[in-house]
């Protein structure tokens, strides 16, 4: 029943992801809300936006056992001739919070403390969706002025989007957060057109580019097999260390070396690069991304001798790198990874919008209404109407399936016994026909002698 149950808040998750999937194309934090309690509430632009529901949340949580319905009339932002109706904040709450639940196999304890300053994994989940809808709004904000509107083709889309929602929810869960069509498509329509608006930006900030900064989102790939050249420190029986003396360490050095260079002469003879790699690889990564300065598209920093050997490779030639950690038999598998280009341009291109979007947000009232800042999430089913129907509908699926199965093996033993019964009257019969053989042909034998 637990599959039937996680495959049911699949589809709600589906849902609702596909309705704000544009919206993860100016903001990171989609994906943050699975490792709330190793991270700050950080958008895309780089800027965060301070949680007004974080005042005093902590004692809301102690008092409010349930909360209020939505208003869908009631106004939750209006901010830079965008207003955002209250609905809208909840569907992006709805979001973020069924795709958390069920990254993390169930319901979550949203009243527990993820910092040292008590702020809960609720109030960094109000965090994230204010965060959210400030950047909509945001984006929103530009529509007008580069000339963006909602296609047919987009229009059409956000009809499917709709009727997706509106048969992944029940009713009374859409009349507690004040959805009906109206208000879940202008929620549609506020994220389809901050996407669109974010992609013309993204287009012109690109354009704008140096070509150093160009070159920096140039990422090539590379594989390789470590062989480590400091010798791990032996223990002797009494626990005590062994110091690695100097001509010890040096051979060790020169046994990894020569085996490094029979790793690559086997690579280079057409041997499989990644069975190599399972064989005597020392390193617990084996495919690193880097463009020339040695970063990653993740930030990280490779040493210089690193950076040096896969820049010098072509894709598909090998060699040996040499660096403080031992040697590296690489292997150049991409000179220029283009998604990961892709990537790291628009990222660096949306960049760009930091300090405007700070300013925007200085320069306008970003306070959410009252009735989203006394909202308290609360460690009860976001939708419970919707979870009740899934949990009967898995139930009577299960019932449904054992009685399947107790018709199987009851239809399996009247099968077996009739087969019995009828292996058993056809041995009576083979065993009737043989004495009878037997008797006949012994009378025979009689009569022969």
């Amino acid at each position: 029943m637990k599959g039937k149950l996680l495959k049911k808040a699949a589809v709600l998750v589906l849902a609702l992801s596909l309705c704000a999937a544009t919206v993860t194309g100016c903001s990171s934090s989609q994906n943050e809300t699975s490792a709330a309690a190793q991270s700050g509430a950080q958008d895309e632009t780089g800027a965060s936006q301070e949680s007004s529901s974080e005042s005093d949340a902590s004692e809301e949580t102690e008092e409010v056992t349930e909360n209020e319905p939505v208003n869908p009339d009631d106004v939750a932002l209006d901010i830079d001739g965008v207003q955002i109706l209250a609905p809208e904040v909840y569907y992006h709450y709805l979001a973020f919070r069924v795709q958390t639940e069920y990254s993390m196999g169930g319901m979550m304890d949203w009243s527990a403390a993820i910092s040292s300053d008590g702020t809960t994994y609720g109030e960094y989940l109000k965090s994230l969706v204010e965060n959210q809808v400030l950047q909509n709004a945001f984006w929103n904000s530009m529509a007008e002025e580069d000339g963006i509107t909602l296609s047919d083709d987009d229009q059409e889309e956000i009809a499917e989007n709709l009727a997706s929602f509106n048969d992944s929810i029940a009713d009374e869960d859409k009349a507690l957060y004040g959805f009906n069509d109206e208000t879940v498509t202008k929620a549609l329509e506020h994220i389809a057109i901050a996407g669109k608006v974010l992609d013309a930006e993204v287009e012109k900030q690109i354009a704008q580019l140096t070509d150093e900064e160009k070159e920096s989102c140039v990422f090539r790939t590379v594989q390789h097999i470590l062989l480590k050249t400091e010798k791990t420190p032996e223990t002797n029986e009494s626990g005590e260390i062994k110091e690695v003396s100097e001509s010890e360490a040096e051979s060790y050095r020169q046994s990894q070396k020569a085996k490094a260079e029979e790793v690559l002469e086997r690579a280079l003879a057409g041997e499989d690069f990644g069975t190599l790699a399972d064989e005597y690889n020392e390193d617990s990564g084996f495919e690193y991304s880097l463009n020339r300065d040695g970063q990653s598209p993740d930030g990280v920093s490779y040493v210089q001798e690193f950076t040096d050997g896969a820049w010098k490779l072509a894709e598909g030639e090998m060699a040996i790198v040499e660096t403080e950690y031992g040697y590296h038999v690489m292997k150049c598998v991409s000179e220029n990874d283009e998604a990961l280009g892709e990537s790291a341009l628009r990222e660096l291109a949306v960049s760009k919008y930091n300090d405007t979007y700070q300013q925007w947000l200085n320069d306008n009232d970003a306070t959410f209404y009252d009735g989203w800042q006394k909202f308290v999430v609360l460690n009860t089913p976001a939708l419970p109407a919707t979870e009740a129907a899934a949990a009967a509908a898995a139930e009577e699926s299960g019932a449904a399936d054992e009685s399947a199965a107790s018709d199987d093996s009851a239809a399996d033993e009247s099968t077996a016994s009739d087969d019995s019964a009828a292996d058993e009257s056809a041995a009576s019969d083979d065993s009737a026909a043989d004495e009878s053989a037997a008797s006949e042909s012994g009378a025979s034998d009689t009569q022969g002698a």
